[in-house]
């Protein structure tokens, strides 16, 4: 763009058209035009050539000044000194066909410009099919994304895959603030047994077992494997060091949260001993993630060809310590104030605004201290996961993540090498099934050992087999950075989509074996797993003011749930958009969060998938109302009650979907 700018400054106030100057020129020149037209090279380095048939109406339309003509000499000569252009067949009294021909540039920067609005508009028309028609089918809008991509590549509706590919990116920085955000201390301890007993020796294990089928170097197990079974080429898994082994074994042991998830929120299975173990091993896989974001990056800087990247790991894993360190230190008390101030002006557009701006300053500082974007953008949510406004935060950022993301999704898709497939399906099929064995067996064996049973163990093996999103993540930034050969990456890639795409059919298999396998070699009565409605089912409190404290300690008691002396209440989860409140409800020890809780994402952001009951405690006439309406469209069979200020206000809430209304200062009445 830098170079356009020099043409379009030069060719303002023009007066004189360019159909005088094709007038005056002869065919003969304007051909040897057509031809120099070939070796022009744009702002960012690449080969510019508009069809001949496409220069005349690009240029009929421009006007410029005939004293441009000496400026526009002097403009190229200072600016492009150092650009070593070509311009093979100019001679020089050709000048006049160079500057004429200088508006190609201008005009191919338009294109650029148009080609990705063009690409964002099928990407918005794509999103608007693709996830109500799989939503419908009750599956994964990833696969459909995925499909996407290979169908508007196979019919080049893509225009301009290289600027969709950065935008895409910002899906991925999303992701990993979202992953950032999920960890939260309490949450880790919460899950600590089967994080640390069944998530870490499965990513330990896997990730040797997939690094040793990639080993000797250049001479790799997998690849003689291969040639024994199908003949395949001797260089098809080869890779070059043990380091690149590693960070392809360590992304292959990770599994896809969001398929496991949706289908375990599906079954209803959260809030079991099977869902809470799946849960503990997807957030061990999470932390995993950070020490590839590091090691990535030194891959790229180190000669992998000739040394060992450990040296040089040791000294950035150092650096990483000090600059990290300094950074989570600063971010702690810095990022949490400028939260605690944008919170309390109570617009939301700032909100959002401060959460877009955390995910691309916190990037933007940690790929200036030498590491990746990403890791910079987990950080940032990992700082954030232990504030008051985890769950809103991550309400607001959804719809981006979501979009984002798909659209890496999308690129990714296009990536997927359909004449590779058709040409390597028996190498596709034999890397995908020994995926998917790995991955079930090493959770099977391990888990028995930290109190699952056999059943649920083998369960989870089969549910958590397949690749994950973030695999996709390590296989781009490694193709960015030239870690892998381009060939394996796309092999790789093909086999990560295709076990995604099995994860409800694993599901079923899991469930089908575990049912076998219980019948024949498990004894004794089968323990009753006991929902946890702490998690999914609680009273929602929109609202904690005087009203609602008074509400929430009536929940507390044990009478709430019919229960005796010995019983804690009913479960209850409180939301107020004021942080000093918030902040003061905290201290006394109220379930409070930060949000906007009549909002359906805040609510699913909190776990909470279906209240037990809705109470309005706003004071605010208008706020209460939309609350009531929100909620209602959102859970049109929960029960909704209010808090009124006068008999209009009742009457109003009633209307608006509220199964009753109290009138403030009169009797309080709680159905429950």
């Amino acid at each position: 763009m830098a170079d356009s700018m020099v043409f379009s400054h030069c060719f303002k106030g023009s007066e004189v058209t360019y159909r005088n100057i094709f007038k005056k020129t002869s065919s003969h020149k304007m051909s040897s035009l057509r031809r120099c037209s070939r070796h022009l090279l744009s702002s960012r380095d690449r080969l510019v050539h508009l069809p001949s048939n496409m220069i005349y109406s690009r240029l009929q339309d421009a006007y410029v000044r005939r004293s441009v003509w000496d400026k526009l000499s002097t403009s190229v000569s200072a600016s492009f000194s150092h650009r070593k252009l070509s311009f093979s067949g100019f001679r020089s009294g050709d000048s006049k066909r160079f500057q004429l021909h200088a508006v190609v540039d201008i005009a191919t920067a338009v294109d650029v410009i148009n080609d990705l609005g063009m690409d964002t508009l099928t990407f918005l028309v794509v999103t608007v099919i693709i996830v109500p028609a799989f939503r419908t089918l009750k599956a994964s809008p990833i696969l459909g994304f995925f499909f996407a991509g290979v169908v508007l590549n196979q019919f080049g509706l893509i225009r301009n895959l290289t600027d969709v590919k950065i935008l895409s990116e910002w899906g991925i920085l999303f992701l990993l603030f979202e992953m950032g955000l999920e960890l939260s201390l309490a949450r880790l301890k919460a899950l600590a047994k089967f994080a640390f007993g069944i998530g870490l020796p499965q990513v330990l294990l896997s990730t040797l077992a997939f690094t040793a089928f990639e080993l000797p170097p250049n001479e790799a197990l997998g690849t003689k494997i291969l040639e024994f079974l199908f003949h395949s080429r001797s260089d098809l898994v080869n890779i070059r060091s043990v380091d690149e082994a590693i960070v392809i074994g360590a992304a292959l042991s990770l599994s896809s949260s969001a398929f496991v998830l949706q289908l375990l929120a599906e079954k209803g299975e959260l809030p079991t001993r099977f869902g809470s173990a799946t849960l503990g091993i997807l957030l061990l896989q999470d932390i995993a993630v950070v020490p590839l974001l590091v090691v990535l990056p030194v891959l790229e800087s180190q000669n992998i060809g000739e040394a060992s990247i450990w040296p040089m790991l040791v000294k950035e894993s150092l650096k990483a310590l000090g600059g990290l360190g300094l950074l989570s230190l600063g971010g702690k008390f810095f990022l949490r104030r400028v939260f605690e101030v944008v919170a309390e002006t109570r617009s939301s557009e700032a909100f959002i605004a401060l959460c877009l701006l955390t995910v691309a300053g916190t990037s933007l500082v940690t790929q200036k201290l030498g590491f990746s974007d990403t890791l910079g953008a987990f950080l940032a949510g990992a700082i954030l996961a232990e504030t008051n406004y985890r769950t809103q935060i991550e309400a607001d950022i959804r719809p981006f993540r979501g979009l984002l993301l798909g659209l890496f999704f999308v690129t990714t898709g296009t990536s997927i090498d359909t004449q590779l497939l058709a040409r390597e399906w028996p190498n596709v099929l034999t890397l995908l099934g020994g995926l998917i064995a790995i991955k079930t067996m090493i959770i099977t064996v391990v888990g028995p050992r930290v109190g699952l049973s056999l059943k649920e163990s083998i369960r989870i093996g089969f549910l958590l087999s397949q690749g994950g999103e973030f695999a996709f993540v390590v296989f781009s930034l490694a193709n960015r950075l030239g870690v892998l050969p381009l060939e394996l990456n796309k092999l790789l890639i093909i086999v990560v989509v295709l076990s995604m795409a099995l994860t409800p059919l694993l599901n079923e298999l899991g469930r089908q074996a575990a049912d076998f396998v219980a019948e024949k070699f498990e004894t004794g009565t089968k323990a009753v797993e006991r929902p946890n409605y702490d998690v999914s089912e609680p009273v929602v409190i929109l609202g904690f003011g005087q009203m609602g404290q008074v509400l929430a300690n009536l929940l507390s008691a044990p009478l709430a749930s019919g229960a005796d002396g010995e019983a804690s209440g009913w479960p209850y989860v409180a939301f107020d958009l004021n942080p000093a409140v918030v902040e003061r409800a905290k201290k006394n020890g109220f379930p409070v969060l930060y949000g906007d809780g009549s909002r359906p994402t805040v609510l699913q952001s909190a776990g909470i998938s279906s209240p037990k009951a809705v109470l309005v405690m706003y004071p605010e006439k208008n706020k209460a109302i939309e609350a009531v309406k929100s909620v209602r469209l959102t859970f049109p069979s929960v029960p909704i009650y209010a808090r009124a200020q006068d008999l209009k206000h009742l009457l109003d809430l009633k209307k608006s979907g509220a199964n009753d209304a109290i009138i403030e200062n009169a009797e309080l009445i709680v159905y429950l």
